[in-house]
């Protein structure tokens, strides 16, 4: 078989946006996405359509997969001819097992590139406000593994050296044996006096830290609950918390919401809850496919047959021009067309491509658009409706109503991506918010859904429709937003939150 290639990709300590660019490109061009459970949700979503994506999950005292069975599907995905996104949390040579996964590769044969990423060890202490150095304070620092590996007769690190240290210790994966360890390092002569902080979930919404000094830090943090993953810094770096905590405290602060949009809403979505300090989990289930007929085809051959085109998504105008294009067809052969469309999004979508809505509603809804347009059509009108297959009979209704002549054409299809199964499962149960913007992502979430997952935060629907629909699928609480785009989404979950919203 001809030989693939895999990337070590360090996917940073959590937050998206400390993804490398270098990174998110290898991700971008992969066939295969082997993916750790501490490398971010969201950067999946990044990964093509076709590609496989095989979770590897690692997590404290539950590993999903072995190392060794995790390295030798790795060379067996490259072996096969493939790209091989090996996508791991931080950076894959700082306590990763990237070594040892880059030396079976180099003993298989198979050519590899690694991507270093952002390490949680200084990441995580930076979005606590405490730099790991500090000229007056350490001028140096040090990371260490608090969890050795088990099959060690003796450990290595030496705590008489590391209790004379005057730089800071960054402790990683250390939270079970911490007591253990200030114990140590206060019995070697380390002033128990020195200040101390953990930082849970570094880098995301739900981060914690704690702070006191390495003789009083066990209790803190089981007085705080702080749980794994976690990083611990000792210095007097650590006294620094309070004073320089410069993470935003938006009304969604400490919330993670779960997006299962498609491709083209999650990012303007996930970009309106980081605005607010939330911690979008993107766990995208739908995309659109085209949708090839010869209506489209006998229209395009006289578009004089209609006066008005209405488009109900971003997608429906982009795929409509996409089809002209693949036909030959002068966009100046439009030039007695008016548009209609449902929405912002989408009336932005039609204005890049040079051309501005002649009607649309103040609230985005089928039925609003309805109410809006048939006012303005004659008996000598003609109406093309370009939207999705599975789209809602409201607005055919009430141009039929109204008697107005009108053709409806599906030009493309929502279909569900079954591959994001295991992280929304995961995902619902630790999601503070459920987001849906339309009633197949709530189809495709019921899909996706296991039996014995527990849905523990509020449904979060974009509009009235997505509402019925979700109401359908068995969802009790559910919040609707009163304005219809992704910032209204983000602004009733604002609200609901107690906090301030969007303007």
């Amino acid at each position: 078989m001809s030989r693939g290639f895999v990337y070590l990709i360090g996917a940073g300590p959590g937050d998206q946006g400390l993804m490398t660019v270098k990174g998110l490109e290898a991700l971008k061009k992969s066939d295969v996405v082997i993916y750790d459970h501490l490398a971010g949700v969201s950067l999946l979503t990044q990964a093509p359509l076709e590609a496989e994506l095989i979770y590897a999950g690692k997590q404290a005292g539950k590993h999903y997969m072995k190392q060794e069975e995790t390295t030798a599907l790795m060379i067996k995905k490259a072996a096969q001819g493939k790209v091989v996104a090996r996508l791991k949390g931080g950076d894959p040579f700082i306590f990763g097992r990237g070594g040892e996964e880059a030396l079976a590769l180099k003993d298989a044969g198979i050519d590899y590139e690694v991507i270093p990423g952002v390490s949680s060890s200084y990441a995580a202490a930076a979005y606590a406000g405490i730099p790991v150095t500090h000229r007056a304070m350490a001028s140096s620092f040090h990371v260490i593994t608090g969890h050795e590996d088990a099959s060690k007769e003796a450990s290595s690190l030496d705590y008489e050296v590391l209790a004379k240290e005057e730089g800071t210790l960054v402790l990683m994966m250390g939270l079970k044996n911490l007591p253990q360890i200030t114990q140590k390092l206060i019995r070697h002569g380390k002033d128990g006096k020195t200040p101390a902080a953990v930082i849970e979930r570094g880098t995301l919404a739900g981060q914690k830290c704690v702070t006191g000094t390495l003789e009083t830090i066990v209790e803190d943090v089981s007085a705080a609950g702080i749980k794994t993953p976690a990083v611990t810094v000792i210095g007097q770096v650590a006294s620094l918390h309070k004073k320089l905590d410069w993470l935003g405290q938006g009304p969604l602060a400490g919330r993670r919401v779960l997006v299962t949009a498609s491709r083209e809403l999650s990012g303007q979505l996930c970009e309106d809850i980081r605005s607010l300090d939330g911690e979008p989990a993107d766990v995208s289930l739908i995309y659109t496919v085209p949708i090839h007929g010869n209506v489209l085809k006998q229209w395009m051959a006289k578009p004089e047959a209609y006066t008005w085109i209405v488009l109900t998504s971003r997608n429906g105008v982009d795929i409509f021009f996409e089809h002209m294009k693949n036909a030959g067809i002068d966009i100046r052969r439009l030039s007695h067309l008016k548009f209609a469309v449902i929405g912002s999004g989408t009336k932005k979508a039609l204005e890049a491509r040079g051309i501005f809505a002649d009607c649309l509603p103040e609230k985005y809804s089928s039925r609003h658009l309805g109410e809006v347009l048939v006012p303005m059509l004659n008996k000598n009108d003609s109406v093309l409706l370009l939207r999705a297959k599975e789209a809602s009979d409201v607005l055919p209704q009430m141009l039929e109503q109204a008697g107005v002549n009108y053709r409806c054409l599906p030009i493309y299809k929502t279909v569900t991506d079954g591959r994001r199964a295991e992280e929304l499962n995961r995902m619902a149960q630790s999601s503070d918010y459920v987001t849906f913007c339309s009633a197949s992502a709530v189809h495709a979430f019921c899909e996706n859904l296991e039996p014995q997952t527990h849905v523990g935060g509020k449904i979060v629907c974009i509009g009235p429709v997505t509402a019925a629909a979700a109401a359908r699928a068995g969802f009790k609480e559910i919040l609707t937003a009163e304005v219809y785009t992704t910032k209204g989404l983000a602004k009733c979950m604002a609200k609901d939150a107690g906090g301030e919203s969007l303007s």
